[in-house]
């Protein structure tokens, strides 16, 4: 969910605001509505779904499996279109910037989504352990891993590209 709600609030650039001009100790930010609004339903779609698998009977494993599939579908998605040539895009994805502007890193989103989504198949295709060791769920921590790092590593890069941040002159 917190993924969702970050990939959010960066792709479609609903951060919150400041008051001031100057970021001091005493002015704090203000969120816009919008902002609001995205994480009071995020957050009680995650009350919701947690409340649910606690309060029923009986553990729910295939709405869970259902529901986290259907947040990292949205979440990928999000990222694939963030990924595509300029010339396909369907977002302005640096605000500041021409619509043609698409710096080399924004690739790597694509990548390490389909990385993702291919790590996935390990659990939801599970299969019986190997020699009594390796199952599909150790797998798809092996695969995962890795893929943290370096997602990790592009969420660093694209936040310190200063072409989506407003130039002062």
């Amino acid at each position: 969910m917190f993924a969702l709600y970050y990939t959010t609030l960066r792709i479609f650039q609903v951060y919150p605001v400041s008051e001031g001009t100057k970021l001091t100790l005493l002015t704090r930010p203000t969120k816009s509505h919008h902002h609001r609004v995205l994480a009071t339903v995020l957050t009680l779609a995650y009350i919701g779904h947690v409340s649910y698998l606690n309060f029923s009977p009986q553990f729910d494993y295939s709405y869970n499996i259902a529901f986290n599939l259907g947040i990292g579908t949205i979440h990928n998605i999000m990222w694939i279109v963030y990924s595509l040539p300029s010339s396909m895009s369907l977002i302005h994805r640096f605000p500041f910037e021409p619509k043609s502007y698409r710096p080399s890193f924004v690739s790597k989103a694509a990548i390490l989504t389909f990385s993702t989504m291919g790590a996935s198949a390990f659990e939801l295709f599970d299969f019986p352990p190997w020699f009594r060791i390796i199952d599909a769920h150790s797998l798809w921590h092996l695969a995962t891993a890795p893929i943290a790092i370096v997602w990790y590593d592009f969420i660093i890069e694209d936040s310190l590209d200063p072409s989506w941040r407003e130039q002062k002159s």
